[in-house]
């Protein structure tokens, strides 16, 4: 926008130097409106950016809603199985003490049939060594009390074994216990900072939802009134396109009047030979016609690379066609020409004087499709009217290059390229520097 501006106040001496009061408006108001329309672009912008915001935050909170829900199931597996672990757990101790009862009762008959057998076992042998026996039979009869003795041992041995697994299979159910706590811990942990964040994030979703219903609020009461001053420039246009109308006319007439007062040349030319000829003297010479100065020759890369200040007098007009403007003469609406007007056919390419860079390429009222070319030092080329800009802003281009195609845009007459040279903002005469 600023730089629309600038542009309208560097080139306010040009083609639209003295505009009426309500072209004067209407500029005004379409600035109003193009500021307007920025800054509603800028509150949609906003809009669509909190909206995304939003979004992510929506969806955020529903990524911890449902960590939130697995951190539930989780904890509900693990509550489940430490009350299985414990109901073994219980199972199991009750088994062991069983075990451990029916091993000391197991130890305390081994105890009492050991020493009982022990006793008996020594008075039985003595009694049979002195009542003569059979030696082989006391033999067996010995050896069936050893026997009886070693699986008494063994059936101890086995029991205390068995203790001993059963206490071992309790540790490490103790331990399976301890650790299904640690994780049921860790979980409540999880599950509050999840509940924490949640909390966070529902509150951010509420103050963008805010946020987004104020915008939206602002955008309405923008776009209205945009619509009431979109009505007025409306009005204020219709208004000078009539003015445009009856400057048409005024130059149709003019051009009307200026081919009558050929014609009349023309005829007072022949009535002053005939009159010659009918006394014997010869024909007088004509008055000349007026003439109207064609250009023929367009800028080529000959000229490209080279600083814009040596270029004095070796400059060419931007377009083939007629001169019907020149700096400094007398406009029609009573102001002067600030460049040099151009007439040609629509479509006709436009070719930059001079090497340098596209600093404006777009539309700006009174000069229609604008393209500004920046040659360094102050100086710059201005091409006016066209009707289409084959440039864009920040584009490099070499003497000759074709920038745009001339046309009627911007209101103009006659089809064709207003053309300006300008230093430091200065309108510069172009006939100085053409060669």
């Amino acid at each position: 926008m600023r730089r629309v501006l600038a542009l309208t106040v560097l080139l306010s001496a040009g083609v639209c130097a003295a505009p009426a009061d309500s072209r004067l408006q209407s500029a005004e108001k379409q600035q109003e409106l193009k500021s307007l329309r920025g800054h509603i672009d800028a509150l949609k912008k906003d809009l669509a950016d909190t909206e995304s915001d939003r979004k992510e935050a929506s969806d955020a909170l529903r990524d911890s809603e449902s960590a939130i829900s697995d951190a539930n199931r989780i904890l509900g597996d693990l509550n489940t199985q430490r009350s299985l672990t414990q109901a073994e757990l219980a199972k199991l101790e009750a088994e062991i003490a069983a075990a451990q009862q029916h091993i000391a009762q197991s130890q305390q008959r081994l105890a009492r049939v050991i020493k009982s057998r022990y006793k008996s076992g020594e008075l039985e042998a003595w009694r049979l060594l002195l009542n003569q026996q059979d030696p082989n039979q006391v033999n067996r009869t010995l050896g069936y009390y050893r026997y009886l003795v070693a699986a008494q041992q063994q059936l101890a041995s086995q029991l205390e074994a068995q203790l001993a697994e059963l206490n071992l299979l309790a540790d490490e159910i103790r331990a399976r216990q301890d650790e299904l706590a640690a994780m049921s811990s860790e979980k409540q942990r999880q599950k509050t900072r999840l509940q924490t964040e949640q909390n966070k994030r529902q509150v951010l979703v509420e103050q963008l939802s805010a946020e987004v219903a104020s915008q939206r609020g602002q955008i309405q009461k923008l776009s209205a009134d945009e619509k009431r001053l979109t009505g007025l420039i409306d009005r204020l246009n219709a208004l000078i396109k009539k003015q445009e109308a009856e400057r048409a006319r005024a130059a149709a007439k003019r051009r009307a009047e200026a081919a009558a007062r050929a014609k009349a040349v023309r005829e007072a030319n022949a009535r002053a030979a005939a009159q010659a000829k009918s006394e014997g003297k010869p024909a007088p010479k004509p008055a000349p016609e007026p003439k109207a100065e064609v250009n023929d020759d367009v800028p080529d890369a000959s000229l490209s690379g080279k600083a814009f200040a040596s270029l004095r007098g070796r400059l060419k007009l931007p377009v083939r066609g007629e001169i019907v403007g020149r700096y400094g003469a007398s406009r029609a609406e009573g102001t002067t020409w600030k460049g040099m007007m151009i007439k040609a056919a629509p479509g006709q390419p436009v070719h930059a004087v001079a090497s340098g860079r596209v600093v404006f390429a777009d539309w700006l009222r009174g000069f229609g499709n604008l393209v500004i070319v920046e040659h360094g030092g102050g100086y710059m080329s201005l091409y006016a009217g066209n009707e289409s800009v084959l440039k864009h802003v920040g584009d490099s281009v070499n003497a000759g290059d074709t920038i745009a195609t001339s046309g009627n845009s911007g209101g103009m007459v006659d089809s064709g390229v207003y053309f300006e040279l300008r230093q430091n903002g200065r309108p510069l005469d172009p006939q100085g520097w053409i060669g």
